[in-house]
């Protein structure tokens, strides 16, 4: 009930935000444009809904939309590959983390964006510059509260594994990763849209195809639907992937919790 609930909710807010997108569409940002500028400068849901469709049938979106997710799933698998085990790491092991802490709270503050010109410059204009940039703005994140969640693993879990003579496969297994699934979920979200966010910003400056660049071209045209179209979708993917995703992947994760 609640779900269901919660659900007509969110359907009756979007209803009033395309309510009031038309409203303004028409009357010129209320009052402040006339309507021929108000039409070219923010069109109404209906221009922006057709628009939608012929993007989408002509394929010129579905392209763009699966080079931005090629680039963004295999940066996250590395930076998830690269980052986790540092993390892990870190909280077993104070030499390492010693060694290790003071290059990732340089790199950290680091905007993804900044990367841009090195990624270009290193890898040429094209996907590998894409996902390293991608790579260097969500590692960040999942380091960061892979470590904070071992740095909560109760101690007395250590201590008991170390009576029963527990190996590090089964301390990692029936001790750290249940105790660290809440940390590490959130680090693998808060990566993810990093990742989105730094790949987008890549493309509009220089690595070619891809949403980002749907963006530019449509800055670059006065294009304000196509802009639009691309904002829009690059929300729905996140919530697709917020539920798809990491609605999976916590089911699979699940499975090694000790208790719920």
């Amino acid at each position: 009930m609640k779900k269901f609930k919660a659900v007509i909710q969110g359907c009756i807010g979007i209803l009033m935000l395309l309510l009031i997108w038309t409203v303004a569409s028409k009357t010129g940002l209320f009052g402040k444009l006339d309507p021929d500028t108000a039409e070219m400068l923010f069109p109404d849901p209906l221009v922006v809904g057709k628009r939608f469709v012929e993007v989408l049938t002509s394929g010129y979106l579905l392209t763009n939309i699966w080079v931005s997710m090629k680039r963004v799933l295999v940066g996250f698998c590395i930076a998830v590959i690269i980052g986790l085990p540092i993390g892990i790491f870190m909280g077993r092991s104070q030499s390492f983390h010693n060694y290790i802490n003071p290059i990732i709270r340089f790199v950290s503050p680091i905007p993804g964006v900044a990367w841009v010109p090195l990624a270009i410059l290193w890898f040429g204009l094209g996907n590998n510059a894409a996902i390293f940039i991608i790579i260097m703005g969500s590692m960040s994140p999942i380091i960061t509260n892979t470590y904070q969640g071992m740095q909560n693993v109760d101690s007395k879990l250590y201590q008991v594994l170390d009576i029963m003579e527990a190996n590090w496969h089964q301390t990692i297994r029936y001790c750290v990763i249940p105790s660290i699934l809440p940390y590490v979920m959130a680090g693998f979200k808060l990566g993810l849209g990093f990742a989105w966010r730094v790949v987008i910003a890549a493309e509009m400056v220089g690595v070619p195809r891809g949403m980002g660049y749907v963006l530019s071209v449509g800055r670059n045209t006065g294009d304000t639907a196509i802009t639009l179209i691309t904002i829009i979708t690059l929300g729905i993917i996140m919530i697709l992937m917020e539920v798809v995703l990491f609605g999976t992947l916590e089911k699979r994760m699940n499975k090694w919790k000790m208790w719920e």
